[in-house]
């Protein structure tokens, strides 16, 4: 065994473990004792994916302080609930952990002696390496993991001789620094090639493996291969080497610099008037009469809703019936209320509360609340939706209108605070867990998928430019509104939700 990697004498619980799992209830409940019985273990972080069998309850009955359970709005792929665990992680080093019985966590100190010896910032335990016992199964599955390793050693020039095992380890800020964006499988060659661009020390040692088959709940399959391959393509660090450098798009930011690149983008937006238009003619048959808009900004689609809010409220005048129209918009940022307030000073009908979402929906209860290309900001999403839900009436409406396709996350989403982006799936489930019925959820703007593919993700420029966003919304989007009027696209660069609070229940 190399020398880098010699077995400690003194563990201390320094590891966070995030242990994803899909429909593992035979096994979950006795890998995790097996985790805990480690003396490395400080906390155990288990994310369902959505799981239809009970390992969700198994995992929430297992009886220790140290276990946080996490439940992921409906099966999204082991990427995803790595992405959600990594940033729940709070320990010195993090370590992945299959909840099948494949790996053993009592070579933790094999893996964990490089990091503590001050030697590296990631270990990958390999499978391959002399001198550990591993079960034999499958020649072809085995030759597959070969190929892959070669061709991801080719792409990022490391000599690793097991890149898709599921022991990787990391110190937490180096796996906190990074985004993950592939959703299932393809996570092993993403991190692999980050790892590598990133020029991070990189350390390997011999794991033991008690591999299972496919009829014990293997779930890796070739279309898998495929996406890895393609994976080991699209990240490989040769081939961003040579990207132009990005243009106009701020570094990873912290919360100031990414409201001041926000900023910027808002203005650009607030020429967007056909866009807004297209927005407001999608959400309107969804309103109410008491609105709540979270997250209005400089108020681009507020001016629609303002004007509603008028002419609904003359319209009650009118009719002798008392009736009168609320409308509520809600900003966290008071930079931007002071923009609302000075935009809608002479608009009575037109209340600006300088407030985050939940305080927001804490002033109803609404027919309905609005959020648009907010939630995406927001870390805990589902936590989020679940107390906005309590904040509508029986039967009022949640509509959301977030970016669509994590595969288009780019260094922009990065800059102005995207936590993540969604697809139809995803958000759906979302909105079901918090208690809500799903009445329209449909992708929006194809063409902007397009754009923001080429233009933010290929070419890492800021897509929202003054130039760009006026040329689009003259442009583009009076045809694209005709044409997906009529034809719902199969992708696009926004996801458009509509869900209601059930009219009966608790």
């Amino acid at each position: 065994m190399a020398s880098g990697s010699k077995r400690l004498a003194e563990p201390t619980p320094c590891l966070s473990v995030v242990m994803p799992c899909y429909n593992e209830a035979s096994t979950v409940e006795l890998m995790a004792e097996r985790v805990l019985e480690s003396p490395w273990t400080a906390e155990l972080i288990i994310v369902d994916d959505g799981s239809t069998d009970e390992t969700l309850s198994k995992a929430r009955s297992v009886a220790d302080p140290r276990v946080r359970v996490l439940a992921q709005p409906g099966n999204q792929g082991k990427g995803a609930a790595l992405r959600r665990g990594f940033a729940e992680a709070t320990a010195r080093y993090v370590i992945v952990q299959d909840a099948d019985l494949e790996y053993d966590p009592n070579d933790y100190n094999e893996v964990l002696a490089p990091l503590v010896g001050g030697k590296a910032d990631v270990v990958f335990g390999s499978r391959f390496l002399a001198g550990r016992p591993h079960r034999v199964l499958y020649f072809w599955h085995a030759l597959g993991n070969r190929l892959l390793t070669t061709a991801s050693n080719m792409f990022t020039n490391l000599n690793l001789s097991d890149m898709e095992t599921c022991y990787k380890a990391f110190r937490r800020e180096v796996i906190q620094s990074f985004v993950i964006e592939e959703d299932r499988f393809g996570f092993e060659p993403e991190i692999t090639a980050k790892v590598a661009q990133g020029g991070w020390r990189i350390y390997e040692v011999g794991i033991s493996y008690a591999g299972r088959t496919y009829a014990e709940g293997k779930k890796i399959g070739w279309q898998d291969g495929v996406r890895a391959m393609y994976c080991i393509v699209k990240y490989s660090p040769l081939r961003r080497r040579h990207r132009k450098p990005s243009k106009g798009i701020a570094a990873p930011a912290p919360f100031a610099e990414a409201d001041a690149n926000l900023e910027s983008t808002l203005e650009s937006l607030d020429q967007a008037h056909n866009y807004a238009a297209w927005i407001f003619a999608l959400i309107e048959p969804h309103l109410g009469r008491e609105v709540l808009e979270i997250g209005a900004g400089h108020g681009s689609l507020t001016a629609f809703l303002a004007e509603r809010a008028d002419q609904d409220r003359g319209a009650g005048e009118g009719m002798g019936d008392g009736a009168q129209t609320r409308f509520v918009a809600s900003e966290p940022s008071a930079r931007c209320v002071d923009v609302l307030r000075a935009r809608y000073a002479d608009q009575p009908g037109v209340e600006v509360v300088q407030a985050d979402a939940v305080a927001a929906a804490g002033k109803g209860p609404f027919d309905a609340m609005v959020m648009v290309n907010v939630l995406e900001h927001i870390e805990d999403d589902l936590a989020t939706v679940r107390q906005l839900a309590d904040g509508l009436k029986r039967g009022g409406r949640l509509i959301l209108w977030v970016p669509a396709f994590q595969a288009l996350y780019s260094d922009y989403d990065r800059a102005i605070g995207h936590h993540r982006r969604y697809r139809t799936g995803s958000l759906g489930a979302l909105v079901k867990s918090a208690g809500l019925e799903v009445e329209e959820l449909r992708y929006v703007n194809a063409a902007g998928a397009v754009a923001w593919w080429l233009i933010a993700k290929r070419l890492g420029r800021r897509p929202t430019t003054p130039g760009r966003v006026r040329a689009y919304d003259t442009a583009v989007v009076p045809l694209l509104r005709r044409f997906e009027d009529r034809v719902e696209p199969p992708f696009g660069q926004s996801v458009f939700c509509v869900a209601r609070r059930p009219a009966q229940g608790t």
